[in-house]
C-alpha cells in the first residue's frame, strides 16, 4: 500500500471514530434531558435500568393513588396481620396488579428529545403522587429507543423492545407484591393517600415516599428529577457557590494584606515627613545626612549605603 493511500485510510478512521463518538454524545445527551440523573458517561445499561426504574416507580404510585382503595388492608399493618391477610392471593389485588399493567406498552417511541420533555412536564401526565403509568411507558420507551442505538450488537428493536417489556412487566408485578407483603412500604402507601386525599402537601421529594429515579414532573411528583437527584444536585451547587465565596474572601483577605504591606513598606521606602522632607532614603539628603542618621541609630537602607560607598570610595578622591 502506498503512504497515500494509508494515510488516507487512517484519516477515514479516525474521522469514523470521531462521527460515532459525536453520535453517542448526541444519544446520551437527549436521554438526560428526559431524566437528568443519568451520568455523563452513561452506557446503555443506564438507560436500560433507568427506564425500568421509572416504570416501576409509575406502578407503586398507581397503587398508592387508586389501588390502595381497592384492596381489603386490614387495620393493624405488621408482618403477622399480613401474612394472615395475604393480600397478593386476593383477587381484587390481581385485578389491580393487571389494571396497572395494561397501562404499559413499550414499542419504538416517536417521540423527539424535546417532545419527551414536554410530554414529561405536561399537567396531565402528573399529579402529587407522580407520573401516570402510561405517561411513564412512553417514556421509558423513548429511553429504550436511545439505549438500543448505543448497543452495537442489537439489530432487531421490536425483538429487543419486546425482552424489556416483558422484564419491566415483570418488575411491575414484584414491586406491587412487595407493597403488601412489607408492613413498612404498605404503610407508607396508606399514609401517602390518606394524606394527599386530605388536601395536605405531599411529602418533600427525597423521602421513603420520594425516593425513586426517573423523570421530573411539573407537578411535584416523587420521581427522579425533583427527588434525590435533584437534592443532590442542589446541594453540590451549594457547595460549589460557599467554596467560591469562601475563595472569594480568601483572595480578598490576601490581596488586602498584600496591598497593606506594600504600602507600608512603599512608605518606609519613599515615604515624605510633615515638613515636606524625606524621612528616608530621600534621594536630595546629603552623605552627611545620612552617616548623622547611622551614627544616632536610624535605619540604613540600602540606598543608604549605596551612597556611603559612593563618598567613602577612594577612587573618588
Amino acid at each position: 500500500m502506498r503512504p497515500v493511500d494509508e494515510l488516507r485510510d487512517r484519516l477515514h478512521a479516525a474521522r469514523r471514530r470521531a462521527e460515532i463518538a459525536g453520535a453517542r454524545a448526541d444519544v446520551l445527551a437527549q436521554a438526560r434531558a428526559v431524566v437528568p440523573e443519568l451520568p455523563r458517561d452513561a452506557d446503555a445499561g443506564h438507560l436500560e435500568r433507568a427506564a425500568r426504574r421509572l416504570v416501576r416507580r409509575a406502578a407503586q404510585d398507581e397503587f398508592a393513588r387508586e389501588g390502595i382503595t381497592r384492596i381489603p388492608v386490614p387495620e393493624a399493618t405488621g408482618r403477622a396481620e399480613l401474612r394472615r391477610a395475604d393480600l397478593a392471593s386476593d383477587a381484587a389485588f390481581h385485578a389491580v396488579v393487571e389494571d396497572v399493567l395494561s397501562a404499559v406498552e413499550i414499542v419504538p417511541s416517536p417521540l423527539e428529545s424535546d417532545d419527551a420533555v414536554a410530554l414529561r412536564d405536561a399537567r396531565a401526565s402528573s399529579d402529587a403522587y407522580g407520573l401516570s403509568p402510561e405517561v411513564a411507558s412512553d417514556l421509558a420507551s423513548y429511553l429504550l429507543g436511545r439505549a438500543f442505538l448505543l448497543r452495537d450488537e442489537e439489530r432487531d428493536l421490536d425483538a429487543y423492545l419486546d425482552r424489556h417489556e416483558r422484564q419491566i412487566r415483570e418488575d411491575m408485578r414484584s414491586a406491587l407484591v412487595r407493597l403488601v407483603r412489607v408492613p413498612l412500604e404498605l404503610r407508607s402507601a396508606r399514609e401517602r393517600h390518606n394524606r394527599i386525599a386530605s388536601g395536605l402537601a405531599p411529602e418533600r421529594a427525597g423521602t421513603a415516599h420520594g425516593a425513586g429515579t426517573g423523570a421530573g414532573t411539573a407537578g411535584g411528583a416523587g420521581s427522579g428529577a425533583s427527588g434525590v437527584g435533584a437534592a443532590a444536585r442542589e446541594a453540590l451547587s451549594q457547595r460549589a457557590r460557599s467554596a467560591m465565596d469562601h475563595a472569594r474572601a480568601e483572595a480578598g483577605r490576601a490581596a488586602l494584606g498584600a496591598l497593606r504591606s506594600g504600602a507600608g513598606r512603599a512608605f518606609e521606602r519613599y515615604g515624605r515627613g510633615d515638613d515636606g522632607g524625606d524621612v528616608r532614603g530621600g534621594e536630595a539628603r546629603s552623605a552627611a545626612d545620612r552617616a548623622r542618621d547611622q551614627r544616632s541609630g536610624g535605619q540604613q537602607t540600602g540606598g543608604h549605603r549605596a551612597a556611603e560607598q559612593t563618598v567613602h570610595d577612594p577612587r573618588s578622591d
